[in-house]
């Protein structure tokens, strides 16, 4: 089927590639600059914004004292367990002597 087509000539292809890719080029350029229009519930009001950073802030808060009271424990358990291995360390040099 693709064989039944004639080829272009020489240059054919290129004098029509192109301006179609400057057209596109500019296209795209201008889709840039220019935006389209948003509507107005797309907008944000202050009231909004302000609650949901709140809630946001809240997360933050919350994450941090989880993460606090977690490394608080860890602190303390290791704590724990360095006395203990001293203690038995000691019991050791008193036993070998």
């Amino acid at each position: 089927m693709l064989s039944q087509l004639p080829s272009p000539a020489p240059g054919e292809i290129e004098r029509w590639l192109v301006p179609a890719v400057a057209v596109l080029s500019i296209a795209a350029l201008v889709k840039k600059v220019f935006p389209s229009r948003r509507s107005d519930a797309e907008f944000v009001t202050k009231t909004e914004l302000q609650s949901e950073l709140g809630t946001v802030r809240d997360k933050i808060d919350a994450r941090f004292l989880t993460i606090n009271e977690k490394l608080d424990h860890l602190g303390s358990s290791l704590h724990e367990r360095l006395t203990e291995q001293a203690d038995l360390a000691r019991m050791d040099e008193r036993i070998k002597r």
